[in-house]
């Protein structure tokens, strides 16, 4: 294959041909007097005007990313958003579908890419960087194999998904974005189609910000009213906005049609409206560093002001304040505007304090393992671990944090120092390198758009020290910054190769293997949904299995399996089991149950909760089928508090065991440990009444329960506990 290098910037003559009028496979020409290794105007940061036009298949490689900046953000797995009264796709209804939309795009861009240059050549554009980029997937690769837990680290964390697989789709958007986006004019419509995507979620966040959501969504874990959009969560939308935030205003700014100028300002007011709106204080911070960039490249440039542009800034202030001054009554800190800035400075209390004590415990796991980490995404596996005593008490037995909460801790945990440095090597050199191209004094309008990209890339890495990076938004990031290298990129033409038809047909059938491998992914949570609300009884197993045999590796499916055969192990037991047949019955679903839990441990011995639900299984045996099954409770649960030393859940369990075996004080002491763990866990309270009871320490019984009947609201079990101690004392003074 015949290659010549050329700058990607040369002018290639442009006074005398125009774009259509340059053949593929041609080699570029420096400008006429340029010295060796000199750079041309071009190369200093304008994409040349000369790009050969694009063929069938870079047509279809291009829509494809268009595709990608406004689909991907809107990708839900509820019809109910569009009024269609239906079961959801998939049982997470936000990342897996924003997943799955990213990856098949890029397939399609990729397979149509390259088989454009291995049938006719082309060019192809490269900088030094992608080097950089290629060592660091290769080392985010060998931290997968010396992972805590290798799956985990390779598919990413369910409802997270940023492992391996998602780190190498960031590089082949960055790598397409620097094939394709060449020009001043493809930026500016891929600046226009990111933007319509961002209107269309803001403006569904804004509808649920007024009470306007056609959709069902059941229990939210978060205040009402707060806008979350198609993103499932306040955090992860308030950091997708940031790109079409800044993108909006550097299309406004550089607009000369008075009507679209307008537009392009109605949409950053709208999308301004809904990041206020999602009250999400990381995305404050980067939203407003993004906007101060443009404003700065904006005077840098000289771009002219016009009254328009005063009057949209106007409006935009006017909702800004207006929102502000009806937040002031609401009595929640996150929902009032100034509650929620004046606790950014408050990092004793709230989530600001659970923040800092979820670093705590990243920093300790950097300590044990500073060059490989733990593996990519693998941070709630490894959690239970290092997380500081203080942390349950703080934010609930529930509680497992699966995310640092911020990036580079984020990163070093898993991937390493070395993984850290060469990401954020990556994304600095990148915003430094196309500095001088975005802040170039009396450009005008000309490279605003450019600077948008690289406000919203600003912004969005500032946000990601306090917020979540998921697929759906990171990706914009990478296709971001291969946006800014673009007007930098150097070209090799390439000639077709003689094998060239036959190597396009084989990069298409990987491209479709792959393809049928995404969609059985999907497919694969469309049966975990099934499984979780769509069925009961032996159904129920079915689709839990069906899960598990379409993705093998997500550990939650294979739990599912477990937790079907639990609650039929249950039901049988509800319906009795004192005939020989139904006692059968009962130990064949326990069975079931032991073997596919102890399985899920043996797939992840790191994954706290199994370890609570088979205790709870051999706890649920001991109570109706003898007390054998307490030592296999003791056992099983004694290895989930070396899993987890700060989980209350397992000591509870293990508590309930001891009782049942007769060792009360040791009972009691588990329970203890764990209401002291979580002072507000009413299960740790009761078990600790039961132990004290036991004991015979009656008053200590009815401290136990009083305290358990506080927390519950007055449950009916906690009452009737309590009225028994209470009987037991009074009858006790009364005998004196």
């Amino acid at each position: 294959m015949a290659k010549k290098k050329a700058p990607a910037d040369a002018k290639l003559m442009a006074a005398k041909k125009a774009p259509g009028d340059v053949k593929r496979g041609a080699a570029n020409k420096t400008s006429a007097g340029a010295k060796p290794g000199a750079a041309t105007s071009a190369q200093r940061g304008t994409p040349h005007a000369s790009a050969a036009p694009m063929d069938a298949f870079d047509r279809i490689a291009w829509a494809c990313m268009h595709l990608m900046v406004v689909l991907v953000p809107l990708a839900v797995a509820n019809p109910s958003v569009i009024g269609i009264k239906a079961m959801p796709l998939s049982y997470d209804q936000f990342d897996i579908v924003k997943v799955f939309a990213m990856r098949a795009l890029l397939l399609v861009a990729l397979a149509a890419w390259l088989t454009g240059v291995l049938t006719r050549g082309g060019r192809v554009r490269f900088t030094r960087v992608e080097w950089l980029v290629l060592v660091f997937l290769g080392w985010v690769l060998l931290t997968s194999i010396t992972s805590v837990h290798p799956p985990t680290a390779i598919f990413g964390k369910y409802r997270r998904f940023e492992g391996l697989l998602s780190f190498i789709t960031y590089g082949g958007w960055f790598f397409l974005a620097l094939q394709l986006a060449d020009r001043p004019s493809r930026i500016r419509s891929l600046a226009r189609s990111l933007v319509i995507g961002g209107v269309l979620v803001a403006g569904y966040g804004v509808a649920q910000r007024l009470g306007i959501d056609p959709a069902t969504w059941g229990n939210l874990p978060f205040e009402q009213r707060r806008a979350f959009s198609t993103f499932g969560n306040p955090d992860l939308l308030g950091g997708y906005l940031i790109f079409p935030l800044a993108v909006a205003l550097s299309l406004a700014l550089s607009e000369k049609r008075r009507e679209a100028r307008i537009g392009w300002w109605a949409a950053f007011a709208l999308i301004g409206f809904c990041l206020l709106v999602s009250y999400v204080r990381g995305a404050w911070i980067g939203g407003t560093v993004a906007i101060a960039a443009i404003a700065l490249a904006a005077t840098v440039a000289r771009v002219p002001w016009t009254a328009e542009d005063w009057g949209a800034v106007g409006v935009s202030a006017v909702l800004a304040v207006v929102e502000t001054v009806r937040s002031l009554s609401s009595t929640d800190g996150v929902t009032n505007v100034v509650a929620r800035i004046k606790s950014i400075f408050e990092f004793g209390q709230g989530s600001a304090l659970t923040r800092f004590q979820i670093w705590q415990a990243a920093w300790a796991a950097i300590k044990e393992r500073p060059v490989l980490g733990w593996g990519a995404d693998t941070f709630r596996l490894i959690f239970p671990r290092f997380k500081p005593r203080a942390y349950t008490g703080t934010a609930g037995y529930l509680s497992v944090a699966d995310n640092v909460h911020n990036y580079p801790l984020q990163l070093a945990s898993a991937i390493g120092i070395p993984g850290l440095l060469m990401l954020y090597g990556f994304f600095f050199w990148t915003l430094a390198r196309s500095f001088k191209t975005v802040f170039v004094k009396g450009s005008g309008t000309e490279r605003l758009v450019l600077a948008g990209f690289w406000a919203a890339a600003l912004g969005y890495i500032v946000h990601l020290t306090f917020g979540l990076s998921i697929t759906g938004s990171t990706v914009l990031l990478w296709l971001s910054l291969g946006l800014l290298l673009s007007p930098h990129a150097s070209v090799r033409e390439v000639e077709a190769p003689s094998l060239g038809v036959p190597m396009a047909a084989a990069v298409c059938g990987v491209c479709a293997a792959l393809f049928i491998g995404n969609v059985v992914y999907l497919r694969a949570d469309n049966m975990y949904l099934m499984a979780r609300i769509g069925s009961q009884g032996m159904t129920r197993v079915e689709y839990a299995e069906k899960a598990v045999k379409l993705n093998p590796y997500n550990d939650m499916y294979r739990t599912e399996v477990g937790l079907a055969w639990q609650d039929l192990f249950i039901s049988q037991l509800m319906q009795g089991v004192g005939d020989a047949q139904s006692r059968e019955r009962a130990l064949y679903y326990l069975s079931q149950a032991e073997r596919e839990f102890l399985s899920v441990i043996d797939f992840v011995p790191t994954e706290y909760d199994n370890y609570v639900f088979l205790a709870n299984l051999y706890n649920q045996a001991s109570y109706y089928l003898g007390g054998t099954y307490a030592d296999k409770a003791v056992e099983i649960a004694r290895k989930g508090v070396e899993v987890e030393p700060f989980g209350p859940a397992i000591r509870v369990q293990l508590a309930l065991a001891l009782m049942t075996r007769g060792d009360v004080e040791e009972a009691a002491m588990q329970a203890a440990e764990a209401a002291d763990q979580d002072p507000n866990y009413v299960e740790a309270w009761m078990a600790l009444g039961d132990a004290k009871r036991l004991l015979g320490d009656l008053t200590g019984a009815k401290a136990a329960f009083e305290r358990a009947v506080q927390l519950s609201g007055g449950r009916a079990d906690a009452q009737e506990a309590l009225q028994s101690v209470v009987a037991s004392l009074t009858a006790k003074e009364t005998t004196r």
